[in-house]
């Protein structure tokens, strides 16, 4: 079978977790004997001008675009657009089909590409899967959340849609074209609402995930829930090395970013005693410089170790040095790969009781569950644990086994093959 991959930005010049989980499936894929290519966006320093060049990666080929544009100096407007529609990329992409010539397009990602690739794809007979990793076919940033920390309230009819905009904006021509703005968010969700549509499946890692889009409108009998595979063997390869009697280890991985409530979580650990629990945070810096530098100026250095960016092929040895993972996510959280792999190295988790957390999280029984955004919270669950230890290693190894990507794949071929028929 020759099966396209459609995603917004690829490994290793990006390394979320829709683009480490769409590598992991093309290898996979490609392992079983079919033709894998992947179709993705990448802009930079090194890049000029509009290019489409093809990689040969291990076992698949992909094929990198960029259009030459430069957010820096872009307009509001152009900035926009550029979230959701180019006719330049939309011409690459119909090279690309000439080229490879695919049974199916799954696509995982459309944002920075343009919403018309499904519809493209549907012009030419071909089946369509869409997973939805996030919001972004219901919100333009993405996420659901304002600048302010806010969780979104509602569209009402794209005005809190241009608010958000509007604070990410910093030009006072911008409360002058406040209803402009909200119109154009309101054609925008329209356009992409239905360019989703056009899938033949919709796919989902999280039932609160699918419950947001149908509250939304979508069809529920559209979806199918499956959750993400990972590599549990490559996170089992290290051998645990226990704490004995020294503090309480708890460990951070993912990006540095505002969302994600790492500050919470290093304001939480201010005063914590170091002979009781201690925190290591692993993330690029580089990537949200101004918010790594805050948390630098709000973390107890004598409890907290900012360790940067962590190989992929190397998480499982931070987790085997590690008693408790934590997620402190203030955002609807809709199946973050950190929870998966923690459990495959069998470390329970404290997460933030917000979005999907609480069906990845069970409180009490594979981890632990905080208000989100919550410091005064945090901290009280930081140091009962880092009191009773007992309670932490009564869990370690008994977390349930995440859904690996071969089983995840197997279940995905059954897919593939129904929209064949």
């Amino acid at each position: 079978m020759r099966i396209a991959l459609v995603v917004h930005k690829f490994p290793p010049s990006s390394m979320g977790g829709t683009e480490v989980y769409t590598r992991g499936l093309a290898q996979e894929l490609s392992r079983r004997g079919h033709q894998v290519f992947v179709f993705y966006r990448c802009e930079g320093a090194d890049i000029t001008g509009e290019q489409q060049v093809w990689e040969e990666r291990e076992g698949f080929r992909a094929c990198r675009i960029s259009r030459g544009f430069n957010a820096q100096i872009a307009s509001a407007p152009s900035l926009f657009l550029d979230t959701f529609y180019s006719p330049t990329i939309e011409r690459a992409f119909g090279r690309f089909l000439d080229e490879v010539r695919p049974d199916l397009v799954h696509f995982q990602h459309v944002m920075w590409l343009s919403y018309r690739l499904l519809a493209l794809a549907r012009e030419r007979g071909l089946p369509t899967l869409l997973t939805l990793h996030d919001y972004w076919f219901l919100c333009g940033n993405s996420q659901l959340i304002w600048p302010d920390a806010q969780i979104c309230r509602g569209k009402a009819l794209g005005w809190n849609c241009a608010r958000c905009a509007m604070a990410r904006v910093e030009s006072p021509l911008t409360r002058l074209l406040h209803p402009g703005i909200a119109a154009a968010f309101v054609v925008r969700d329209a356009l992409v609402r239905r360019a989703a549509l056009h899938a033949d499946r919709l796919i989902a890692p999280a039932r609160w995930l699918i419950r947001e889009y149908v509250n939304a409108g979508f069809p529920a009998e559209r979806f199918t829930y499956l959750e993400n595979g990972i590599d549990v063997e490559r996170i089992r390869s290290y051998p645990r090395q226990p704490s004995l009697d020294g503090p309480l280890r708890f460990t951070y991985l993912g990006s540095l970013a505002w969302q994600k409530g790492v500050h919470i979580l290093a304001e939480a650990f201010r005063g914590v005693p170091p002979e009781k629990a201690v925190l290591r945070v692993y993330g690029d810096p580089a990537v949200f410089p101004d918010y790594a530098a805050s948390l630098h100026q709000v973390a107890d250095p004598a409890n907290t170790s900012f360790e940067g960016a962590v190989p992929n092929e190397e998480v499982g040895r931070v987790l085997a040095n590690t008693d408790v993972a934590v997620v402190p996510s203030v955002w609807y959280e809709n199946s973050p790969v950190a929870i998966q792999e923690a459990f495959a190295a069998g470390v329970p988790v404290l997460a933030s009781r917000i979005g999907a957390l609480p069906e990845k999280v069970r409180d009490g029984v594979d981890g632990w569950l905080c208000p989100a955004g919550d410091v005064t919270a945090w901290r009280e669950a930081v140091v009962s644990l880092a009191e009773h230890p007992e309670r932490v290693r009564q869990r370690l190894g008994s977390m349930p086994a995440p859904l690996t990507l071969q089983e995840h794949t197997d279940l995905l071929q059954d897919m593939y093959k129904q929209v064949l028929v």
